[in-house]
């Protein structure tokens, strides 16, 4: 499953994944990264929670890598 399960539901983590169809600059296959909290991961579907509150929705087989990354940065405001 390329990294990603239901276990990492609610964890935040970073994806990368192929946008089938699409070409990338080099001419080979094109790639995008999303970084949120992980909704929904079951049936060959994952879906992620950005953190402008967008929901992004992809098939398992278009990950071709997923990691778990920390929390970000509690912003401290002077």
């Amino acid at each position: 499953m390329a990294g990603i399960s239901p276990a990492d539901v609610g964890h935040r983590m970073v994806v990368r994944r192929r946008l089938p169809g699409r070409t990338g600059p080099s001419g080979g296959q094109a790639y995008t990264d999303v970084l949120g909290v992980v909704e929904h991961c079951a049936a060959g579907a994952v879906s992620i929670r950005r953190s402008d509150d967008t929901l992004i929705e992809m098939l398992i087989v278009d990950v071709v890598r997923a990691k778990r990354v920390p929390p970000p940065p509690v912003r401290r405001w002077l």
